[in-house]
C-alpha cells in the first residue's frame, strides 16, 4: 500500500508543479504581447510634454488593459522614472543597472516586471528624423502572479483526491483478486488431494486466474495420466484374478484327472483281472481246437485292448463300397465256416461319397455282428446291409445283420442292452468287444429277435464327415435274381448308378432282354441249379457280347454252376465295388456339368439332354460344384448365377485358377442380365450366357460348347 500511496504523492505534486508551470508559461506570453503593444501605443505619447496628461493616459492603458496590470512606468535609459501610473510603491523602490535593450521579465517583491525598451519617431511626417532616438526609454509593467499557492493547490489536492479514489478502487480490486487466487489455489490443493486418494475422473473444469490458468491442463493431464494408470492396474489385477481362477480351475481338473485316472486304473485292474480270468478258462476246455483256441484268446486280446483304449484308431477317408469289397472275403470265410450263406445290400450312397471313419472299428463291428447273429440255432442265412445316409444335416451310417433260425438268446440280447463287460463269460468275447465299440462310436442299437422266425442286429453309427464323388454311370446295365425281394432291393441300389437298368427274374426274361439292348454290364444272381443247358447257352452268349457278365452263385451251388457253364462264378456276394471295373474310364461324349440350386431347373435340363450325346452330371450348390471339379474334369459347364451360397461369378473365377479349367467352357446360366453384368460374366471367365428357361432351340448352342471343349481336353 505504500508504494501505491507514494506514487500518488508524486504523481499529484507533478500535476500540480505542471499547472503552475503551464499557468505562468501563458502569462508570460500574454505579458510579452501586452507590452508588444504598450510600445506600439506609449511611443506617440512621448512626444506630449505635459507629464499629467501622459500619466492619464498611462492609468487610462492600465485599467483598458486585458492582463490584470498594477502600474505602468517609463524610465530613461538612467533608470530615472519620467512618468508611472497612481500606484508607485514598487516603482519607486525598483532598482535596475543595465540597459535595457530587449524584453524580459523578473520577479520582484511577489510581482512580475517587465522590461520592454521604447524608441521615439517623428511621427509627423512618417518618417525617422535625423535624430531618430532623441532620448532612449523603457517601460516597466508590474503584474500580480497569475498562480499563487492558493491557486494551484486545489487541483492537487483534486488530483489526490481521485488518485485516493482510485487507490481504493485498486486496492479491492486486489484483494479480491488475491481472495479468488486463494480460492482457486484451495481449489487446485483439493483435485491434488483426491489425486492422492486414487480418485478417478478428477477434473478442473473451472474457471482460474490467469496467473494459474497453466496448472489447469497440466492438472487435468496428471489425473488423465493416473486414470489410465489406475484403470491398467485395475485391468491387470483382473487378468490376474482369472489367470488365478484358470490356475485354480486347472489345479481342479488335474484333481479331477487324478482321481479319474486312479478310478481308471483300479477299472484297468479290475477289467485286466477279468481277461486273466477268461483266459484261463479258454485255457481249461482242452475240447477246443487249436484254431478255436487261438481265436479265443485273441478275441478276448482284442477286447482288452479296446476297455483299456490303447486300441484307438484315427478317422481314414475312404469309399465304403470299396472297403466292402476288401471285407467281404472275410465275412464269407466267417460264414462259410458255420455252413451260413451270406448275402450283402448296399446303397448308391456307398460308390457315391467317401467318409472319414476308422476303418479298423469297422471292420471289427462287422465281423462281430456277424459272431455274434451266427450264435442263433438253426441259422443257414445272413443278410448283411451297409447303408449311408446323407442328408442336409445328418450324416449316417446304418449297420443291420439280419439271419434265420431261432434267434439269440436272451442272455445276449440283456447283454447287448447293458454297457458292462465285467459279467461276460469267456466265450463272450464278441459281445464285450460290440458293447465297447458301441460305446466308442457312439453308436445306436436296435435287436429284434423271435424264436423261429430269426433276429437283426441293426446299428446307427455318427459320421463325421462325407466328401460328395461323382461316380461313372454304367451307360445300360442287366440284373438278373430269381428272388423277387431281392431283385427290387439290389435294382433300388443300382439305379443311381446306371443310366439304363433292367430287371429280369428267370431264364426267359432273361433272354428276351439281352436280345432287346447291347449291355455294358450284366449282373446274374444264379437260382438253385435248373435248365442248366439253356442257362449255359444264354451266358455263353451274354458272355461273347462286348459287356461284361457277371455270376454269383451260393457256396453250396457253386461247383455245380461252374461245371455247367464253364464261366467264371464267384461265391462272394455281389459288391457294387465289382460295377467300378467295368464302367468305363472315359465316356464316348462330351461331359457337361449342370449346377443349379433349382430342382425343377435341373430336371428339365435332364429330360432335354436324355437323348442327347451328352454326360451329364448336376450339383445343387457352388460348393459341390467345386469339388467335383476338384476330382473330375468335365468338357463344359453350365453355371446358374444365383446360388444360394457361393455366387456364380466367384466360382467361375475359382475354376479359372485350375489348371484343368484354364480353357473349359464356362456357361451363364439366367433369367436376366443387363450389359453390365454381362460384362461382368466375362471378366469372370465365362465364355457365353444361356438364358432361362432353357428351350429345345438352345440345345444346339450348350452342344457346340460340349464338343468344342471335348476337343480342347483331348488336345490336352
Amino acid at each position: 500500500m505504500l508504494p501505491w500511496l507514494i506514487a500518488l504523492i508524486a504523481m499529484a505534486s507533478f500535476i500540480g508543479l505542471w499547472f503552475k508551470f503551464e499557468a505562468e508559461t501563458q502569462q508570460h506570453i500574454q505579458i510579452e504581447q501586452m507590452a508588444a503593444m504598450l510600445q506600439s501605443s506609449i511611443q506617440p505619447l512621448l512626444k506630449t510634454k505635459d507629464t499629467e496628461l501622459l500619466k492619464a493616459q498611462l492609468n487610462n492603458l492600465r485599467y483598458t488593459s486585458a492582463v490584470p496590470l498594477n502600474a505602468i512606468a517609463i524610465y530613461n535609459q538612467q533608470h530615472q522614472v519620467l512618468v508611472t501610473t497612481d500606484a508607485i510603491g514598487v516603482v519607486k523602490n525598483f532598482t535596475y543597472s543595465q540597459p535595457v535593450h530587449s524584453f524580459s521579465i523578473q520577479s520582484y517583491a511577489n510581482q512580475l516586471l517587465a522590461l520592454q525598451p521604447l524608441n521615439t519617431q517623428d511621427v509627423t511626417n512618417g518618417s525617422k528624423s535625423s535624430n531618430a532616438y532623441l532620448e532612449p526609454h523603457y517601460l516597466l509593467l508590474v503584474f500580480e502572479p497569475v498562480i499563487g499557492l492558493g491557486d494551484w493547490l486545489p487541483p492537487i489536492g483534486i488530483v489526490g483526491l481521485i488518485g485516493l479514489v482510485v487507490l481504493m478502487m485498486l486496492q479491492k480490486h486486489l484483494m479480491q483478486l488475491a481472495q479468488r487466487q486463494h480460492t482457486d489455489v484451495s481449489l487446485i490443493v483439493h483435485k491434488l488431494n483426491q489425486l492422492c486418494h486414487g480418485q478417478l475422473n478428477v477434473k478442473l473444469n473451472e474457471e482460474l486466474v490467469p496467473e494459474l490458468v497453466i496448472l489447469k491442463p497440466a492438472l487435468n493431464r496428471l489425473s488423465q495420466y493416473q486414470s489410465e494408470i489406475i484403470i491398467a492396474a485395475e485391468q491387470t489385477n483382473q487378468q490376474l484374478q482369472q489367470q488365478l481362477e484358470q490356475v485354480q480351475q486347472q489345479c481342479e481338473q488335474i484333481q479331477q484327472q487324478y482321481s479319474a485316472l486312479q478310478l481308471q486304473c483300479s477299472s484297468s485292474e479290475q477289467l485286466i483281472q477279468n481277461r486273466l480270468f477268461s483266459l484261463q478258462q479258454i485255457r481249461q476246455h482242452a475240447e477246443l481246437s487249436d484254431n478255436e483256441l487261438t481265436e479265443h484268446l485273441l478275441a478276448q486280446i482284442r477286447l482288452l485292448k479296446l476297455e483299456l483304449g490303447t486300441a484307438k484308431e484315427p478317422p481314414q477317408q475312404f469309399k465304403l463300397s470299396t472297403f466292402l469289397a476288401d471285407q467281404r472275403s472275410v465275412l464269407q470265410q466267417l460264414c462259410s465256416s458255420k455252413a451260413i450263406e451270406l448275402q450283402l445290400f448296399e446303397t448308391a450312397d456307398n460308390l457315391s461319397y467317401e467318409i472319414s471313419f476308422s476303418s479298423a472299428h469297422l471292420a471289427m463291428l462287422l465281423v462281430t455282428m456277424a459272431q455274434i447273429a451266427s450264435r442263433a440255432k438253426s441259422v443257414s442265412d445272413l443278410t448283411l446291409r451297409v447303408q449311408l445316409k446323407v442328408s442336409q444335416s445328418d450324416i449316417a451310417l446304418h449297420l443291420s445283420i439280419t439271419g434265420n433260425g431261432d434267434g439269440i438268446s436272451s442272455r445276449i440280447r440283456q447283454l447287448l442292452a447293458g454297457d458292462d463287460t465285467r459279467s461276460l463269460q469267456w466265450h463272450e468275447s464278441d459281445v464285450g468287444i460290440l458293447i465297447v465299440l458301441m460305446r466308442q462310436l457312439q453308436a445306436s442299437l436296435t435287436i429284434q429277435s423271435l424264436e423261429g422266425l430269426g433276429c437283426t442286429i441293426a446299428l446307427v453309427l455318427p459320421v463325421t464327415d462325407a466328401v460328395a464323388l461323382v461316380p461313372t454311370k454304367v451307360p445300360h446295365l442287366l440284373l438278373c435274381d430269381q428272388q423277387h425281394a431281392s431283385l427290387v432291393e439290389r435294382a433300388e441300389g443300382l439305379t443311381p448308378l446306371a443310366e439304363q437298368l433292367a430287371q429280369c427274374t428267370n431264364l426267359a426274361e432273361l433272354e428276351r432282354a439281352a436280345k432287346q439292348f447291347s449291355y455294358d454290364t450284366a449282373v446274374i444272381m444264379l437260382p438253385e441249379p435248373a435248365e442248366l443247358s439253356q442257362w449255359r447257352e444264354q451266358l455263353q452268349w451274354l458272355s461273347r457280347q462286348p459287356g461284361r457278365v457277371l455270376c454269383y452263385a451260393s457256396a453250396a451251388q457253386l461247383p455245380v454252376w461252374r461245371e455247367a457253364l464253364q464261366l467264371e462264378v464267384r461265391s462272394n456276394p455281389f459288391c457294387l465295388d465289382d460295377l467300378r471295373l467295368t464302367a468305363p474310364t472315359t465316356p464316348s461324349h462330351p461331359s457337361l456339368l449342370v449346377v443349379d440350386d433349382n430342382a425343377t431347373n435341373l430336371a428339365f435340363v435332364q429330360v432335354l439332354l436324355k437323348d442327347q450325346p451328352v454326360q451329364l452330371y448336376t450339383a445343387s450348390c457352388g460348393i459341390d460344384a467345386l469339388k467335383l471339379c476338384q476330382q473330375y474334369t468335365f468338357d463344359t459347364i453350365l453355371l446358374d448365377i444365383q446360388l444360394p451360397d457361393i455366387a456364380g461369378t466367384e466360382v467361375a473365377k475359382q475354376l479359372r485358377q485350375l489348371p484343368a479349367y484354364l480353357h473349359t467352357p464356362i456357361l451363364a446360366f439366367t433369367a436376366h442380365a443387363l450389359e453390365e453384368e454381362v460384362n461382368a460374366f466375362v471378366s469372370a471367365g465365362m465364355n457365353d450366357v444361356i438364358f432361362k428357361p432353357l428351350e429345345a432351340t438352345k440345345l444346339d448352342l450348350i452342344l457346340r460348347w460340349c464338343l468344342i471343349g471335348k476337343a480342347n481336353n483331348t488336345d490336352q
